[in-house]
């Protein structure tokens, strides 16, 4: 009977690396998302936080007012080159 709980315990374990390995995939980019809007690339390491981490991230970048503006349409309906 022992064996369930080391499964349990086993396949929790798996689950919390899965989600660490996912979290430091998403870090880099949003890290990077973040200081180029003008926010603190710290705001990625909501990340971490099992469930709804990733929500926060993509409600402060969807919500807010991005410190460095948002880029402008360029003539062609694309994005201006120096606001990449």
């Amino acid at each position: 009977m022992a064996w369930i709980l080391g499964l349990g315990t086993l396949f929790l374990f798996a689950i919390l690396i899965g989600h660490l390995l996912l979290a430091l995939v998403l870090i880099i980019p949003t890290w990077r998302i973040c200081t180029r809007a003008g926010f603190s690339g710290a705001v990625s390491l909501f990340h971490l936080v099992p469930l709804i981490g990733s929500f926060i991230v993509m409600a402060v970048l969807a919500f807010s007012t991005w410190p460095n503006g948002e880029a402008s349409p360029g003539p062609n309906g694309e994005a201006s080159p120096g606001r990449r």
